[in-house]
Order: C-alpha cells, then sequence, then structure tokens
C-alpha cells in the first residue's frame, strides 16, 4: 500500500537516503596500501575506561566502518599490521596510546591489566603496542586512510 501512495522511485529514494545518512556517522578505515591490513583501535570508553578493540580485515582499496553511531571522543588510537609487512604504530616521541592487544578478535580493557598504575599485558599473555593517535576533532565521524 505504501507503494501505491509514495511511488516505488520515491520509497526506494528514501529508503537509501535513511541507510546513507547512517552510514556516515562513525569511524571509518580507508586502505590505501598495496596489501591486507588488520587494524585495532583504541579509544576512552566511558564506563570501561581505555578499551581497544581488534580485529578488522580490510583488503586494498577498501573502507571499512569501525565504529558505528556519533564519535563521543576527540582522540582515537589506531594499530595496523599488513600483510606485506607494513606496521602502522605510533610515531617516535608520541606520548600515551598503549593498549593490549592479542593475535585473535578481542575486546580489552586497560583497566583489567594494570599492576598498580602500570598496564602489564604480558603478565596475562598479551601483547603490549603503543598505537598512534588521530585528533577527529570532535567530528561526529572520522574517515582514516592508511597508505604506505
Amino acid at each position: 500500500m505504501i507503494k501505491r501512495v509514495l511511488g516505488g522511485g520515491l520509497l526506494a529514494a528514501v529508503g537509501l537516503a535513511l541507510t546513507a545518512g547512517g552510514a556516515m556517522a562513525g569511524f571509518k578505515i580507508c586502505n590505501h596500501s598495496d596489501g591486507k591490513v588488520s587494524v585495532a583501535i583504541g579509544y576512552k570508553g566511558g564506563d570501561y575506561g581505555w578499551t581497544s578493540e581488534g580485529w578488522w580485515t580490510i583488503e586494498p582499496g577498501d573502507c571499512k566502518a569501525i565504529m558505528n553511531g556519533d564519535l563521543t571522543n576527540r582522540y582515537y588510537y589506531l594499530y595496523a599490521t599488513g600483510s606485506k609487512g607494513g606496521i602502522w604504530q605510533a610515531k617516535k616521541g608520541q606520548e600515551g596510546g598503549f593498549f593490549c592487544i592479542k593475535r585473535s578478535r578481542f575486546v580489552l580493557q586497560n583497566r583489567n591489566f594494570l599492576s598498580g598504575s602500570k598496564l602489564d599485558c604480558g603478565a596475562n599473555n598479551l601483547e603490549s603496542k603503543q598505537f598512534f593517535i588521530v585528533d577527529t576533532k570532535g567530528a561526529p565521524n572520522h574517515v582514516h586512510n592508511l597508505r604506505d
């Protein structure tokens, strides 16, 4: 019945607009390297504190949303490894951005791996990596491009 009232073309356009609008918010990674990449993200997660999540696999030339909805932080942290040996990590001298990771899919809160005030990933059979900082400038969405 809705098709008869609105017409098939208009209904399709409304559906497309709703889908496109919802897909714009969040954090998206685009892979502009020449190999497949595996990406992890770190962020301050409300009641859970500093949190790391991984892995998203992104083929060369593709983009993937790794967080949906409006972003709530200005700063996020990324760590990525490439199938051809590339590593995207913190630049020398960067403060902060340390997170625990593991080889399989994960969601980890840093507060669960503290020894006093120090992050101790190794004691929990995890690796510690320093993710590089991404400044979203407080925008509700962000696209980050990984390049060789």
